[in-house]
């Protein structure tokens, strides 16, 4: 099979046009045009690797006719030709995208080498645009795999989500429904905060399971009515630690640690367990610590009736700055999020 590099000589003039052919047909296949029209009608017809085009031809001159080459196949490579030398000339030709140019009358030898150096550009960006399409065709690869395992990590995350959650029901149901109902406060929370749609679905899965440390606390602490000792409260300030240490060692559950971690610190620094103060504690945190205590004071416990929306308002209100992070409080107390 053949596989010359195509070459179309352009030239009104027959003896150049033929000349140039001559030269190049025992290298090339070459093939002959006697106007810029014929030539872009051949074009449109057949492949073309290089042009060897006069500049100066009726109807359409060399330049106009270098520019809608360009236009329509800009791969290929044009060299011009030129009776005459002139900056400007060579100045347009470069600009409009010309390989080289040629001047009459021109060697055998000096065709040859600009004719070759035209074809050797034209394979290097071949062989770069064939390697960028690779690349292309690997990176789309690669973000398909990628999405894949990021849908595989997610049926991995809900699932252990789950079987955590309804761990945490067989220690203490109150616990369970509990931290349902925080995820879904603090979910609308960070929504109304503008919290990106990413980090509002990592803070409700980490609030579904920010108690997931009571299941090392013994339930006769967990389910008493009365008032804990000081012996109890000390235990069950325990729980967060122990939180963490049943999570980290899940990969995919990293996110949900700052949750579990820090809900119970406070905005005035007297929290526990690293007693943090202010936005030293992660935002979603503070918004969990929040909703962690709407959904409490809103909840009948075996020791005290659920307060009244108006009471819950009211305690926002007065513990904002304090226990509680304002600028989370004002989102509740400005009704931007139903707490029903």
């Amino acid at each position: 099979m053949d596989n010359k590099d195509a070459i179309l000589v352009i030239d009104d003039e027959l003896a150049p046009r033929e000349s140039i052919r001559m030269v190049l047909k025992d290298h090339y296949e070459v093939s002959t045009a006697t106007g810029a029209h014929e030539g872009l009608e051949m074009m449109h017809d057949s492949h073309v690797d290089l042009v060897v085009m006069d500049i100066k031809m009726p109807r359409m001159d060399g330049i106009t006719a270098l520019q809608e080459i360009k236009s329509r196949h800009p791969d290929t490579e044009v060299v011009l030709l030129t009776a005459y030398a002139s900056l400007e000339t060579a100045r347009d030709a470069i600009r409009f995208g010309a390989f080289d140019y040629l001047i009459k009358p021109f060697d055998k030898d000096d065709v040859l080498l600009v004719v070759e150096k035209g074809l050797q550009k034209r394979r290097a960006n071949t062989g770069l645009k064939l390697e960028r399409d690779i690349l292309l065709d690997r990176a789309s690869y690669l973000e398909e795999q990628v999405g894949k395992a990021r849908s595989n990590i997610m049926t991995c995350y809900e699932g252990t989500v789950n079987a955590l959650i309804l761990t945490i029901d067989a220690k203490d149901h109150y616990t369970f429904n509990h931290s349902n109902r925080v995820s879904i406060i603090s979910a609308r929370l960070a929504g109304a905060m503008g919290v990106p749609e990413r980090m509002i679905k990592e803070i409700e899965n980490a609030a579904s399971i920010h108690d997931i440390g009571k299941i090392g606390i013994e339930e006769s602490i967990l389910k008493k009515n009365g008032k804990l000792t000081l012996d109890e409260y000390t235990e069950i300030k325990k729980h967060p630690a122990i939180g963490v240490r049943i999570v980290q060692s899940v990969p995919f559950l990293e996110d949900a640690i700052p949750v579990i971690h820090y809900h119970h610190e406070r905005y005035d620094g007297k929290g526990y367990p690293e007693g943090l103060k202010g936005e030293e504690t992660p935002l979603s945190a503070r918004i969990v610590m929040v909703a962690d205590a709407v959904d409490a004071m809103m909840s009948s416990r075996p020791y005290r009736d659920a307060l009244t929306l108006q009471k819950v308002m009211k305690e926002l209100k007065e513990n904002a700055g304090t226990q509680f992070d304002p600028e989370v409080v004002n989102v509740i107390l400005e009704g931007k999020i139903p707490l029903s």
